[in-house]
């Protein structure tokens, strides 16, 4: 599988709320950064679950669109609109950089205006 062909299954999975497909495309060491500040926000597949899990009860509208990929060696880095999140009718723009190593996302970096 190739790494678009991985972020395609995500961006997939996050929009059928398939938290089991999802799962089985991150490494059990994934981890999280907020951009700019570099914090730590999901340290480990378990985390990285609970929070898809906490965000779509929370979300029952969620929803992304992608506006544009940018592939670059074992990254991607995806510019998207994410509509429905925690309830809100308000449509939010964000980058997520995604690295992908041995066919598994080993780590998502999220810059949010």
């Amino acid at each position: 599988m190739t790494i678009d062909q991985i972020i395609d299954d995500q961006m997939l999975a996050f929009n059928n709320r398939d938290i089991k497909n999802m799962m089985s495309l991150y490494s059990d060491e994934i981890k999280v950064f907020n951009f700019p500040d570099n914090t730590i926000t999901v340290d480990g597949i378990n985390e990285c679950k609970k929070m898809f899990i906490t965000l779509f009860d929370n979300s029952p509208k969620l929803y992304a669109e992608i506006i544009n990929t940018i592939t670059f060696d074992n990254k991607v880095i995806v510019h998207e609109y994410v509509y429905g999140r925690n309830g809100s009718d308000d449509k939010t723009e964000q980058i997520v950089i995604f690295e992908v190593n041995n066919q598994k996302i080993t780590r998502m970096d999220l810059i949010r205006k």
